[in-house]
């Protein structure tokens, strides 16, 4: 039996190796690069100078700066709040209709998602006021339109695995259907939740295009500064941006991978796996025992 499991583990070893090496190659090394670049000096005709300088991090971090990364972050936070409160009545009416109209309503919803973001922002360029151009609301709505597809479909698939039997128990024992929701449906469907969250958040959270385009140049948010940056051949400065992005981004997904270990080592996840996973004994089968 040991030796099962040591190949076994070993087994496991050897398929999450080229995993590894994809994440070593793809993204630890472009940090470390982009950190490097972060913490030289600058230089005008070649980008940077082989030498120490935390200039680029003494301007990331200054009053402007932080100004820009709050109204980013207050941009990311209102759109994933915009398209979740919108998503959720959607999610619900959607599992209500039948199955072939369910499929053709998600695919209808996720069609944009296959047509260019520039496309798409040109289109609402034709679509928003002009009184409307060059504002904050305008870049929310825009953003929320753009990644709305990204908080629905989650959130339709935690539904279709929601017990629709355990709302009508809810109902049963006297819960209106608004505590039925709070107490029943929003627990259920937390994993949906959050995975349309980071879906959202984190490309809303360095967004460029919608920005440059629906902001005129009013809006100035992380992703018009790291091109900002580049425009002015400040290569540290857009490198020290582009590490502060990468950071608010990490952090959502760190916070959610902890809650998900947390939650599975916790003494009721594995009862609760087995009381999904051990068949129930009909009284009809127990009695023909």
């Amino acid at each position: 039996m040991k030796n099962i499991l040591a190949s076994s583990g070993g087994l496991r070893r050897a398929l999450a190796l080229p995993a590894t090496l994809y994440m070593l190659l793809g993204f630890v090394v472009p940090l470390v690069a982009v950190l490097g670049y972060s913490l030289l000096a600058r230089d005008f005709p070649l980008g940077v100078l082989p030498e120490f300088s935390s200039t680029a991090w003494e301007t990331a971090t200054d009053s402007i700066s932080l100004r820009i990364i709050a109204r980013s972050l207050v941009v990311a936070l209102a759109v994933t709040l915009s398209v979740l409160a919108i998503c959720y009545p959607a999610a619900m009416a959607i599992m209500n209709l039948p199955r072939h109209w369910r499929q053709m309503l998600l695919l209808a919803t996720s069609f944009p998602l296959i047509t260019s973001v520039l496309l798409r922002t040109y289109g609402w360029m034709n679509l928003i006021p002009l009184e409307w151009q060059g504002t904050y609301t305008a870049v929310v709505i825009v953003v929320a339109a753009n990644y709305l597809p990204l908080m629905l479909l989650p959130l339709t698939r935690a539904f279709e695995r929601l017990d629709p039997n355990i709302l009508s128990a809810a109902r049963d024992l006297g819960a209106t259907p608004w505590q039925a929701f709070w107490r029943v449906t929003w627990p259920l469907t937390r994993g949906g939740r959050w995975a349309g969250a980071i879906l959202v958040f984190v490309p809303s959270l360095g967004e460029y295009v919608v920005p440059h385009f629906i902001g005129q140049g009013k809006v100035t948010l992380l992703g018009i500064a790291v091109k900002q940056a580049f425009d002015e051949r400040n290569w540290p400065l857009a490198a020290a941006y582009s590490a502060i992005l990468t950071g608010m981004v990490l952090l959502p997904t760190i916070i959610t991978m902890v809650l998900t270990a947390l939650k599975s080592r916790s003494p009721v996840a594995p009862i609760a796996a087995a009381r999904r996973t051990t068949p129930e004994t009909s009284p009809q089968s127990g009695a023909a025992a």
